[in-house]
């Protein structure tokens, strides 16, 4: 799997500004996001006396980017940190995000394959090894990244297709494209066709070609307004806002995308597949209807809002795609709203999706995703989702992910954000104790290293 050495040489220290415990990275949106850096996946290499260090000042063994800038400071040569990208974030060399390389060199390195594709996360020009052959049991085939069972498919033995057919065996989608990489929906079938998968269709107008003299700033700004609400919280590229009344969640997502689907709802449960997806219920609406696997939504059709319950087991849209009403549920306040080929909102007012209420008195985990892409019902993005936690009385809200971390930030909300895109910086406080730590540590710091040395 690829990774990113992150040096900070003195020679550059005065032309990036880092902040505490965040970092930067340029997403393929029209706007920029930050990704906290408590989860990702770390490991850290200590040479000499960075041992003692991490021994007497265990805090510095922390994935705090302040803390790597720290160190580096005083011995840049001495430590190396090597911190996993987030998936959405985009190489400054190559022009995908890290997620799609990661994906690329899995699917090379898993077919065997010598290609350029696996360079994409070395330096220079090396190239990444394949230490392990991958070999599927039988009556599966390698597939998406992974060993996939034929006899799921209705393929009975592995020379069925050849055989009793005189197709092939092969990695296919919906739309009969054999797989060649990437995200997608795909499994295993019988097929003669000899066409590579390829997008998605877009949408007539998709996000990247929308009118940036109508999409402005301000538009999305006003049309993101929280007026008559209580509470909101920025996800990024959307904005979730709610009021508690009469018992009921009367609930705004808004999204700065044009209208391919928009969801949000109950997270499946902690830890569940694909960041708790798989099994959410959901509140999720489509641009048309007829939904078909191979042609997509018939965009003839009138737009369509529903409750949905995401397959446990299987992602695709083709695998939920028939609404759900729980016994009395009402949906009649579901509501769409859309700037034509700008902007997207999905408006709410419920106590529960499929059944299953939400706690008006405690925490909830709830999950949004939107397309501004196509109108397969297909793939978010990266970029376009998130999972989120809401305190619907008091106002709190954050990102799943920064939950038992420091929350305090970008990500957080302390019940009184009112939306849009600026976010209120950390307290005086915070500052002062982050400073007072800061001075500390670092006086026992050098005094390590003097030791060391």
């Amino acid at each position: 799997m690829a990774s990113t050495r992150l040096s900070t040489p003195k020679s550059r220290m005065r032309e990036k500004s880092y902040e505490p415990h965040r970092m930067r990275f340029r997403y393929q949106t029209t706007r920029k996001m930050r990704h906290e850096l408590g989860m990702v996946s770390v490991s850290i290499t200590l040479h000499g006396c960075h041992f003692l260090i991490w021994v007497l000042l265990p805090q510095f063994y922390q994935p705090s980017l302040y803390v790597l800038t720290f160190i580096a400071l005083l011995s840049s040569s001495m430590l190396g940190r090597m911190v996993l990208p987030p998936t959405d974030a985009v190489h400054p060399e190559h022009g995908d995000t890290f997620g799609n390389i990661r994906n690329l060199m899995i699917d090379a390195a898993g077919k065997g394959e010598q290609t350029e594709k696996l360079s994409l996360g070395c330096s220079s020009s090396q190239t990444a090894r394949n230490l392990e052959e991958i070999v599927c049991q039988e009556n599966s085939i390698y597939c998406w990244a992974r060993c996939m069972s034929i006899l799921e498919e209705g393929i009975p033995h592995e020379n069925y297709c050849q055989e009793e057919r005189n197709l092939r065996l092969d990695c296919v989608n919906p739309r009969n494209q054999t797989y060649t990489g990437g995200h997608g929906d795909y499994y295993p079938a019988c097929t003669a066709s000899a066409e590579n998968a390829t997008s998605y269709p877009k949408l007539p107008v998709y996000q990247e070609i929308r009118d940036p003299d109508i999409c402005t700033d301000a538009a999305y700004n006003d049309f993101a307004k929280t007026d008559g609400y209580a509470h909101s919280f920025d996800l990024g590229p959307s904005i979730f806002m709610w009021s508690v009344v009469d018992g009921e969640v009367n609930g705004r997502l808004v999204f700065d995308g044009v209208f391919g689907y928009l969801a949000i709802g109950h997270a499946s449960y902690a830890g569940g597949p694909h960041d708790s997806m798989n099994g959410a219920s959901i509140i999720m609406a489509l641009p048309g209807g007829d939904y078909s696997a191979v042609t997509g939504l018939d965009m003839s059709l009138e737009p369509n809002i529903n409750e949905y319950v995401i397959s446990h087991t299987a992602s695709a849209f083709r695998h939920w795609k028939e609404p759900v009403s729980a016994s009395g549920a009402n949906t009649s306040s579901y509501e769409i709203e859309v700037v034509e080929n700008c902007f997207t909102a999905i408006k709410f007012k419920t106590s529960e999706i499929n059944g299953i209420p939400f706690d008006l008195n405690g925490k909830n985990d709830l999950i949004w995703a939107g397309n501004n892409q196509d109108y397969y019902a297909g793939y978010h993005g990266y970029g376009n989702r998130g999972t989120f936690v809401v305190d619907f009385s008091s106002g709190e809200a954050y990102m799943k992910r920064d939950e038992g971390h420091n929350q305090d930030g970008d990500n957080r909300n302390d019940g009184n954000n009112q939306g849009g895109k600026d976010v209120a910086s950390k307290n005086t406080s915070d500052a002062s104790s982050m400073f007072s730590s800061w001075s500390t540590t670092s006086l026992l710091a050098i005094i390590c290293i003097s030791l060391c040395m």
